[in-house]
């Protein structure tokens, strides 16, 4: 069956019919798949065959992406459908993301059991003129214009936290709010001025002739169109600034300008908008930098990474009881990288998979080792993205067994909970793991990443309050945090739901954390996170 199909000369016909489309056959029963050669050509694949495509394609879809994309495939792997249909974005081979539509569907035998797997991916990256939902003209058109002579400026506009409102409201929703912003971009403009559907949820004003001071003004007056926008929600942007010729003459330059610019916008707060410079291009570098030093590590065995461990005091006793994993990251010509600056890269690239699984394991390898000594709960972070890999489970069940590791004494902690669009899959999810007794937390209960709603539709058993709102305890006149934090630890007793304080530094903060009733306090009071073998220390001298 297997060299019938991927060898079928229907398949050579169709992989030759156009450049903008790709096309794919799995052979679903050894998990071989055939890629047409344009596609391995435009995407850089590792070859032509591949054995368990599933994951390798994983690393190439956008991050913000995956969810939508996971959801679609593994409906038809288990079975639940036989038809695949869904639109994301792909990394090609020049690193830049391309929208792409992809369908296919499932070959069954007589007896209903799936064999072939196929389907096709068109590329929809701005190869029309006009953007069939907003009718603005495409970035396809935008590359026809010649930046070598006149002068003039760009913007780059991007919806902040546009993926969260197409899960709040749903992708019609979605739709109508890209339909009132172009046509208010269109108004608002002016007629010597080109307004371009670029991607997804951003926007390209070409403004021949004018300043960045002029599209500064222009920007204003569109951030207070969103926040005060008729019969939608209000919402905000940000922007990337170019000037051409001073930032570039041809269009990949100020493209690639523009990009890095909105994506430093968006770092440092909704509503802002960022002017290319010389800070933003360096910051881009050490991004690459970054990023082909990880990929490297992951490559040599995770070299340069290490999990380190800080304790969790049970509040009556003070007593070590638990202790979090958190990942660092180091080589010889890089001592600087912050978590948050490599977890992002890793986010952003695919590879946060691969590292993923390290950490469970790794925290499970301490685990295995200081359950039979001290009798300690280890706990790790997992990602809404992570839980959504239909491998992660089955992974983390075959390792505990392999090491004996008792998963009462294992906590799974939840991020980037705003992202859990699928509160059903999470649960059924969670409800498996606590079957098997493992614990399940909610980390940074309390910022906008975590919701009541949440809480309302998944079981937890460990809520951990935001330490930005522990912190907040000792300021003078500050009835606000502790309100907030009174009543979550009212309502996680009334749910047989123990609670975490991160974030204690000071004894002041401690003695008033004690009174409210938390159970467990976690912060630099008693240590900052440490390699391995000194928390160990630390468990000897308790125990001694």
């Amino acid at each position: 069956m297997s060299k019938n199909i991927l060898e079928n000369e229907l398949f050579e016909s169709f992989a030759n019919a156009s450049d903008n489309i790709y096309i794919y056959v799995c052979d679903m029963k050894t998990d071989i798949s055939r890629w047409s050669k344009n596609t391995v050509d435009y995407f850089n694949l590792e070859g032509e065959y591949i054995k368990g495509t599933g994951p390798k394609w994983m690393e190439y879809i956008h991050p913000d992406d995956r969810a939508l994309y996971l959801k679609d495939i593994e409906a038809v792997f288990s079975g639940a459908s036989n038809r695949h249909s869904c639109q994301y974005r792909a990394k090609n081979k020049y690193n830049d993301y391309v929208w792409l539509e992809c369908k296919g569907s499932v070959i069954s035998d007589d007896e209903g059991n799936p064999l072939v797997f196929a389907g096709i991916m068109t590329r929809l990256d701005n190869q029309n003129k006009y953007d069939p939902l907003t009718h603005l003209l495409t970035n396809y058109e935008m590359q026809k214009y010649d930046f070598s002579t006149g002068s003039g400026a760009i913007l780059l506009l991007g919806i902040n936290s546009f993926r969260k409102i197409n899960n709040t409201h749903g992708f019609l929703y979605g739709n109508k709010v890209l339909i009132a912003l172009s046509e208010y971009l269109t108004q608002s403009a002016g007629k010597d001025n080109r307004v371009y559907r670029f991607q997804g949820d951003e926007f390209i004003i070409l403004s021949p002739g004018s300043s960045k001071e002029e599209l500064y003004k222009l920007f204003e007056n569109i951030n207070d169109y969103c926040m005060n926008i008729r019969g939608l929600k209000s919402f905000s942007v940000s922007a990337g600034l170019v000037s051409y010729p001073e930032d570039g003459t041809d269009f990949n330059t100020l493209l690639s300008n523009l990009e890095h610019s909105l994506e430093y916008a968006k770092e440092q707060t909704h509503g802002w908008i960022a002017e290319f410079s010389e800070k933003i291009s360096q910051r881009h570098l050490r991004i690459s930098h970054l990023h082909e030093a990880l990929t490297q590590s992951i490559h040599n065995n995770f070299e340069g990474f290490e999990l380190y461990f800080q304790p969790i005091l049970d509040t009556k006793t003070k007593k070590i009881t638990e202790c979090e994993s958190l990942l660092r990251w180091k080589t010889p010509e890089i001592q600087d990288a912050t978590p948050y600056e490599f977890i992002k890269i890793l986010e952003n690239s695919g590879e946060i998979r691969e590292v993923g699984f390290w950490v469970m394991e790794e925290a499970l390898r301490h685990a295995a080792m200081w359950q039979k000594k001290y009798n300690i709960s280890v706990s790790f972070n997992v990602s809404y993205i992570q839980l959504l890999d239909g491998e992660f489970i089955n992974r983390l069940i075959a390792k505990v067994q392999e090491l004996q590791v008792d998963p009462k004494l294992i906590m799974v902690e939840l991020t980037e909970s705003c992202n859990a669009a699928d509160t059903k899959m999470l649960s059924h999810q969670f409800s498996k793991l606590q079957e098997l007794g493992f614990k399940i937390a909610m980390d940074d209960f309390g910022t906008e990443y975590a919701s009541f709603g949440l809480l309302h539709d998944v079981s937890m058993d460990v809520l951990k309050i935001d330490q930005k709102f522990v912190r907040g305890l000792v300021r003078e006149g500050n009835r606000t945090d502790m309100a907030i934090i009174e009543n979550v630890v009212n309502m996680c007793r009334q749910l047989s739901i123990q609670t975490i304080a991160e974030g204690i530094e000071t004894e002041e903060i401690q003695d008033i954390i004690r009174k409210i009733g938390v159970s467990y306090l976690q912060g630099y009071l008693y240590s900052k996170p440490v390699p391995a073998h000194e928390f160990e220390q630390m468990l000897l001298k308790e125990q001694a």
